[in-house]
């Protein structure tokens, strides 16, 4: 996907545009991911126009600025999507935080929003991955080599089940590999984690949000789920059946087949023509 157009979003941060017939929907990624780990899904959603942005630290976009949290990350995406008529999000774990943020601050602008393995900041965690987390923090002060930080972060549980995909594993990967892990020079990341996203704050939105997450999940993020779905007024969860953490990505057609219907059921474009309305 390096060889799609690339769209410079604001402040160092980057996107990649794959034009379609349809309404532009923004992707956002998990963690040490890029904008390409979408390829598969938007081979199997062929209907839209899709941009992927690269999160702070990741892929093509600057390192996290001294000065940036996950309010000022939601402003520029929102920013962004005014400037390119984008009103649909999908996003996965760690990009669910931007998403989410980005519906706290405009909650009525976008149509539709997808959550895969969603996350809230300040909410519920897996001590685990926290766990994994510190351990790669350490490495990457004493400078350990990338062989041995991708090993440590695909050993972690949020991880489980990819291995039974050699193909989406080696893909994976690769981008692990390449990942430059800037975000834990001094705790860098900690700030893309605030201010926390609370229940209040939730409840502002109006998004027609989906929430899709594999029945093997970690706990912490079934939580998460159950908290969208209780406070957020338009929300609806998807299950996957034998699927983990990394959803979408492990279950790319049942993936594709929910987030085409919430996008089609919420795309104001698609129901304008449906109805023949000008």
């Amino acid at each position: 996907m390096r060889d799609l157009a690339r769209l410079a979003v604001a402040e160092g941060l980057v996107a990649r545009e794959q034009p379609g017939p349809g309404s532009k929907v923004l992707w956002i990624h998990g963690y040490t991911l890029d904008s390409s780990s979408w390829r598969e899904m938007w081979r199997r959603l062929p209907g839209w126009h899709h941009i992927g942005l690269d999160l702070p630290a990741h892929g093509d976009s600057a390192p996290i600025g001294p000065e940036d949290d996950l309010r000022q990350l939601g402003s520029r995406v929102i920013a962004f999507c005014r400037a390119q008529q984008i009103r649909h999000v999908v996003a996965l774990s760690f990009g669910t935080l931007t998403a989410t943020q980005a519906a706290i601050e405009a909650p009525d602008y976008f149509h539709s929003m997808v959550l895969g393995a969603p996350t809230l900041a300040g909410g519920p965690s897996d001590p685990e991955v926290g766990a994994t987390y510190w351990r790669l923090q350490q490495l990457r002060a004493r400078s350990a080599p990338a062989a041995e930080m991708k090993s440590t972060w695909m050993s972690c549980i949020a991880w489980k089940g990819v291995e039974t995909q050699p193909a989406l594993e080696e893909e994976l990967g690769a981008l692990v590999a390449a990942h430059g892990w800037t975000e834990l020079d001094n705790w860098a990341i900690l700030r893309l984690l605030n201010p926390p996203q609370n229940e209040e704050d939730l409840r502002r939105i109006t998004t027609p949000l989906l929430v899709v997450i594999g029945d093997a999940d970690l706990p912490a993020f079934h939580t998460c789920a159950g908290i969208l779905e209780r406070t957020v007024a338009r929300c609806e969860r998807v299950t996957l059946q034998d699927t983990g953490h990394l959803c979408m990505l492990q279950s790319p057609g049942p993936s594709a087949a929910a987030i085409e219907a919430h996008l089609r059921a919420h795309d104001a474009a698609g129901l304008l023509s449906a109805t023949g309305s000008e």
